[in-house]
C-alpha cells in the first residue's frame, strides 16, 4: 500500500511539473507576442495578457504544491545548529505541518466558496469563464495539502540526517546539489 501510494503521489508530481513547464511557457509566450504585437504591428491584443496572467496564475498555485513536497517551501535554519532530539524534529516538523496544512485547508475552503461567484463571469479577452482562473486556488491547494501530509508523515519517520524529501525533478543536472532551497 505504502509502495503504491509513492507511485501515484510520484507520477502526480511528474505530471505537475509537465504542466508547470508548459504553463511557464504559455506565460512567455503570452508576454513576447503582447510584447511584438504592441511595438511591431502598434496592435494590442488582449487575450496575450489574459492568457499570460491566467497561466501564471495556475503555475504559481501547482508549483506551490511541487516547493511542499519537496519540503523547500518554509525552512528555518535555526533548528540546523539545535543538537537532534528525534522528539524536538517531530514535534516541530508537526508544528510547522498544522501551519502550512490549516493555510492550504482555508485556501482550499475559501477557494470552493468563491467559485460560485466567478462562474457567471466571462474574460473580455480570452471569452471563457473566470471560473477557470479562480479554479486554480482551490486545485492547487488541495494537491499541496495531500503533499504536505506526505511530506510530514516521510519527515516524521525520518532518522537524523536523512532527506526523505528528494523526489527527483525532470531535469537535475548531476553536479548540481540543492539543500533546502539552496543552490
Amino acid at each position: 500500500m505504502k509502495r503504491a501510494v509513492s507511485r501515484v503521489l510520484s507520477g502526480l508530481d511528474l505530471v505537475l511539473q509537465w504542466v508547470c513547464i508548459a504553463l511557464l511557457a504559455l506565460v512567455i509566450a503570452g508576454v513576447v507576442w503582447q510584447v511584438l504585437a504592441r511595438y511591431v504591428t502598434r496592435d494590442s491584443t488582449a487575450w496575450t495578457a489574459e492568457l499570460a496572467s491566467y497561466s501564471f496564475v495556475w503555475l504559481a498555485m501547482l508549483a506551490i504544491a511541487l516547493g511542499v513536497r519537496r519540503g523547500r517551501h518554509m525552512v528555518l535554519d535555526i533548528w540546523e545548529y539545535v543538537p537532534y532530539r528525534k522528539w524536538l524534529s517531530r514535534l516541530i516538523d508537526t508544528v510547522a505541518f498544522a501551519v502550512v496544512g490549516g493555510t492550504l485547508v482555508l485556501l482550499l475552503w475559501f477557494g470552493i466558496v468563491g467559485l460560485d461567484a466567478s462562474w457567471s463571469r466571462t474574460a473580455p479577452g480570452l471569452g471563457i469563464s473566470t471560473g477557470w482562473v479562480s479554479l486554480a486556488v482551490p486545485v492547487g491547494a488541495a494537491i499541496a495539502l495531500v503533499f504536505a501530509v506526505e511530506a510530514w508523515w516521510l519527515n516524521f519517520q525520518a532518522e537524523e540526517g536523512e532527506d526523505p524529501l528528494s523526489a527527483p525533478l525532470i531535469h537535475q543536472p548531476k553536479d548540481l546539489i540543492i539543500v533546502k532551497g539552496e543552490v
